[in-house]
């Protein structure tokens, strides 16, 4: 899934001080006059302070009254600012929205409820199906005009939220696709609603269907089976609520799938639905007894193009040996199938062990371009991607050994642009790490990378980091194959000490999975001070998982760390390095770490690893954090050195789980300084890059302070220069980073709050890379294909045009314009 450096985190959602105080306040109930609006305050104004709550996390800011409000944009920003919010706090006020007369009010509430419904399960469940059954009753009433105030919601009593739990927006909070909002303190307001920026109005039936499968209660599964055979566009959104189902449970009953099966067959009565195969793809594992079905029900849908066909290609990857000929059909297939579906094909055939790489190794002949130059050129497309996915795709050299030599001895040529040289050299790499085997001194590896610098003096050292970036990965995957010691220690060390910053972090990574590295501490403490944070957050997550790694011999250290219970692996008795300790301790004070939260999640978390008791008074500090992603690491680190689980959910450190706490909300953040001058329009932004000239248009009606962010970075000149340093062939191009690794963003801008929506993410879509929620700051993605399971995991911020998916890892943006 699109991120930055590490996977999303499952966090609580963090809830807001009315004060921004860390001071703890109850939340109000339906009839709390609290954090009412002044009287005779205008809907702009109430605008504007939704808009500030919402980004502050402030749930008790947003009153009934502007749930209540005659203003159907007052509620649509109350309802979005709620869903954004999440947790315990916003939990009545989202119940309060779903009964709401209109759509959008509707749609945002489930989005947020379906992210706030830990311990909550079944009764937001039935709270969900009962909303959309009286839809279906009164369909009439689905949209409210501006001036009506919505009866349901004005009965502030008809929906009851149960207390208690909080649940994680995996990625963030919502995005707003209508109604006016403006900043408070004397910003612009972005008026005009979804229709005027441009963004989609929200599906209310596939907001309610995806909120019932995210909740994962006992009636979920059976109500989105009975809603299979429902209309068309009703059966695809429980199609991918189902699918949602499918990564909350990891199973899905055997007759669920059947009547997907079913589904995607069609009758003589209705056409098939391909998209009810994409639960399948969802399960690691499925029942054998619908393993022949889920091989001719996918083989079958191959016959109709469609952005669901990818739905069959990975459902076969589920569908055991016997597949592994449609699959090889698939990626051998080109200008019949797409770029995107040739790419899944090879991911596919590797799930199929043996079989399905004896099958990549017999299509990688017929995928190896010819060495001739002019043909090279066809390199820089889409289909790139599908060749360079069968090569990952394959576990060894094998039977493939002769495509793989002539993969690794491709000429570059003459003259060649770096465009060329970079797709060239991703294969020779490719091959070459294959045929190396462990032996990390082999020539075709040495000298596989052809963007290297011509230096007609030196030869391939193996002692010494090769130059290219590419290269120079490839060469740090092979050290890893084998134990590191010895000359091959010594090769490690020059990588993991100089050289390309990717190349780096790799080496520092294998230090958790090889225990004979010696000297591993004194590595780790040089990681953590490095200026990169992708580089420290490396060290600190190795830390994290094996922190005996950052123990010096016995007797050599100023402090012992008792072994705790689950260290199985670890000494009795740890010595933690003072260097590493030190420079954690370090991290820890360092402001411009605070405003990183996935940087300081991963220092947080090394530094309980280690149970340094120095660092206690800082993660007291840290648990008081407004990004809930801090707290919670803060609140875990705790409760390491406190020997009880500890949470931070109040910004005070506490007990977690004790019996009748109350609910509160922890400090609000600080108002992002792009709130003082929105973005109003639509952004359209070009991109001249080694793949030529691509587009973007971003909407600030999806996202206005991440709009807004983004179009001043492109402005300011940020994004010239910068590296495409993540492509996923057939999934997503990202883009973005400072150092071109996939982590931090540029120095003085805090990250992102969330503005996640119930957009889908389609093809093209754009949206912000995430490492957990409120971690966005500068990069973003686009979207080559399909990807339901980042349906409101994501801010979505816009559409791309053009062939992004043509770009590589490496490839640069040279500069980027933007125009209104």
């Amino acid at each position: 899934m699109p991120r930055r450096r590490s996977s999303l985190l499952a966090l609580p959602l963090s809830l807001a001080a009315c004060t921004g105080q860390p001071t703890p306040g109850p939340a109000p109930d339906a009839g709390s006059a609290a954090a009412a609006p002044a009287a005779g305050a205008g809907a702009s104004e109430r605008l504007g302070a939704l808009l500030a709550a919402e980004q502050r996390r402030a749930a008790l800011e947003v009153s009934p009254a502007d749930q209540q409000s005659r203003d159907v944009d007052v509620r649509r920003a109350a309802a979005r600012a709620l869903a954004r919010i999440g947790g315990d706090a916003a939990r009545p006020g989202l119940m309060r929205a779903l009964a709401d007369e209109d759509d959008e009010v509707i749609a945002w509430a489930a989005y947020g409820l379906g992210f706030s419904c830990k311990e909550h399960e079944s009764d937001t469940v039935s709270a969900l199906v009962a909303r959309a059954l009286a839809r279906d009753a009164a369909p009439g009433l689905s949209s409210a005009p501006s001036g009506a105030a919505p009866a349901a919601a004005a009965a502030s009593g008809s929906a009851t939220a149960a207390s208690g739990g909080a649940t994680a927006v995996s990625g963030g909070a919502a995005a707003a696709s209508g109604g006016a909002t403006a900043a408070s303190g004397g910003a612009t307001a972005v008026s005009g609603g979804a229709a005027a920026a441009g963004a989609s109005p929200l599906d209310v039936g596939g907001a309610l269907a995806r909120a019932i499968g995210r909740c994962g209660a006992e009636a979920s599964e059976p109500t989105l089976v009975a809603w299979l055979d429902g209309p068309r566009e009703r059966a695809i959104h429980a199609a991918y609520a189902l699918g949602d189902l499918a990564a909350l449970k990891l199973k899905l009953r055997e007759e669920t799938l059947v009547a997907l099966l079913n589904l995607a067959s069609g009758s003589a009565a209705s056409p098939p639905v391909p998209e009810a195969l994409y639960p399948i793809g969802r399960l690691e594992h499925v029942p054998l007894t619908v393993i022949p079905r889920i091989r001719d029900v996918a083989a079958a849908r191959l016959a109709e193009a469609g952005g669901a066909r990818l739905f069959a290609v990975r459902a076969l990857g589920r569908a055991g040996e016997a597949a592994v000929g449609e699959l090889a059909r698939v990626l051998t297939s080109r200008g019949v199938f797409a770029a995107s579906e040739r790419a899944e094909a090879a991911r596919a055939l590797k799930r199929l062990g043996a079989p399905g790489q004896r099958a990549l190794a017999d299509a990688l002949a017929s995928l190896v371009p010819s060495a001739d130059p002019i043909a090279l050129t066809g390199l820089v497309g889409e289909d790139f991607g599908a060749l360079l996915t069968a090569l990952d795709a394959l576990a060894s050299a094998g039977v493939a050994r002769k495509p793989l030599r002539d993969l690794a001895a491709l000429p570059p040529p003459p003259s060649a642009p770096a465009a060329i040289l970079r797709r060239v050299t991703w294969l020779r790499c490719g091959a070459a790490r294959l045929l190396a085997g462990e032996n990390y001194r082999d020539p075709l590896l040495l000298g596989c990378d052809a963007t290297a610098p011509d230096d007609p003096g030196s030869k391939p050292d193996a002692g010494a980091p090769v130059r290219g970036a590419i290269g120079a990965r490839a060469v740090v995957e092979v050290i890893g194959r084998g134990a590191i010691t010895g000359a091959r220690l010594a090769a490690f060390r020059a990588y993991a000490e100089a050289g390309d910053l990717r190349a780096r972090e790799a080496a520092i990574e294998l230090i958790a999975s090889h225990e004979e590295i010696a000297g591993a501490p004194d590595l780790l403490a040089k990681a953590l001070a490095a200026e990169e944070p992708g580089l420290v957050a490396a060290a600190a997550e190795v830390i994290a998982r094996q922190p005996q790694r950052a123990s010096e011999a016995p007797g050599q250290g100023k402090r012992k760390r008792k072994r705790k219970r689950d260290d199985r692996d670890a000494p009795a008795d740890v010595v933690t390095s003072p260097a590493v300790e030190g420079a954690l301790l370090s991290l820890l004070d360092r402001p411009g770490a605070r405003d990183d939260p996935e940087l300081i999640g991963s220092v947080i978390d090394a530094a309980g690893a280690l149970a340094l008791k120095p660092a206690e008074p800082r993660l007291e500090e840290l648990c008081r954090s407004s990004y809930p992603t801090t707290r919670a690491h803060a609140g875990t680190a705790l409760g390491v050195l406190r020997g009880r689980k500890v949470a931070c959910d109040a910004g005070l450190p506490g007990d977690a789980g004790a019996a009748g706490r109350p609910v509160v909300a922890p400090p609000a953040g600080e108002l992002p300084a792009e709130a003082s001058a929105l973005v109003r329009e639509l952004a359209v932004l070009t991109f001249d890059t080694d793949a030529g000239e691509l587009t973007m248009t971003l909407d600030p009606a999806l996202a206005p302070i991440a709009v807004t962010r983004f179009v001043e970075l492109a402005r300011s000149g940020y994004y010239d220069g910068k590296i495409v340093h993540r492509v996923v062939p057939g999934f997503v191009t990202q883009f973005g980073a400072p150092f071109g690794d996939g982590a931090g963003g540029p120095p003085g801008r805090p990250a992102l709050r969330c503005e996640t929506s119930p957009v889908p993410f389609e093809p093209l879509r754009v949206g912000v890379a995430l490492a957990g929620r409120d971690t966005g700051s500068s990069q973003l993605f686009v979207m080559h294909a399909r990807a339901p399971h980042l349906d409101g995991q994501y801010a979505a911020v816009g559409v791309a045009a053009g062939p992004w998916a043509a770009l590589v890892d490496g490839d640069v943006i040279r500069s980027v314009k933007v125009r209104n």
